[in-house]
């Protein structure tokens, strides 16, 4: 125990440039993650959003319509569509069928705001020209296919499901192999400085 508190104590010596040293090491690496982070966010997050998403947001009144654009990032892995909006944070969305919901050479994707967290895709089919026999005014009348099915409920099981995935078991059921190897390094690190000690 005294050479213990010899090596990690306050005094100087080589206990304290252990500590020191670590001190340093445990800094590079937490700026390299934190750089890592951002590297990754600007060179493939944003890259990964790269469908051209435009959101039809319904009014109060429930019969008119506003429009933005926004983006969206299929995620093959974990089975969601996020869609983003300007200054907002992504939503997820239930996964739909890219062949009949992605329009033109660019991949345009349509969808409607629900609430503020729920979104469905939305394909305009055909358009039919309307005429008011009283007024003579022309409308167009949009016929189109929307995907309703279980998008509620496939939200709050995804949400449930990314919330369990972030617990603390889950994390150690992960990275407890990591966690193990740390240790054992650790203890053989403090062993070989107290053995390195006692022979100084």
């Amino acid at each position: 125990m005294a050479d213990l508190g010899e090596m990690f104590g306050g005094g100087g010596g080589f206990g304290w440039g252990i500590i020191t040293n670590a001190g340093i090491i445990l800094l590079g690496v937490g700026f390299l993650a934190i750089l890592g982070g951002i590297i990754y966010y600007f060179a493939y997050k944003r890259k990964a959003y790269n469908i051209p998403v435009e959101i039809k947001i319904t009014r109060s009144d429930g019969k008119l319509l506003n429009a933005e654009w926004g983006k969206g990032f299929y995620d093959l892995k974990k089975g969601v569509c996020w869609i983003k909006r300007k200054k907002k944070k992504p939503v997820a969305m239930k996964p739909f069928d890219t062949d009949k919901f992605l329009q033109g050479s660019q991949n345009v994707l349509t969808v409607q705001q629900i609430s503020p967290g729920h979104y469905v895709p939305v394909l305009p089919q055909s358009f039919l020209e309307m005429v008011d026999d009283k007024t003579g005014e022309t409308a167009s009348l949009a016929i189109v296919k929307a995907d309703f099915s279980e998008s509620k409920s496939w939200k709050n099981q995804f949400e449930r499901q990314s919330k369990q995935a972030y617990t603390v078991m889950n994390l150690l059921k992960d990275y407890l192999p990591y966690i193990g190897i740390g240790i054992i390094l650790f203890m053989n690190f403090a062993g070989f400085a107290i053995l390195y000690s006692k022979i100084v």
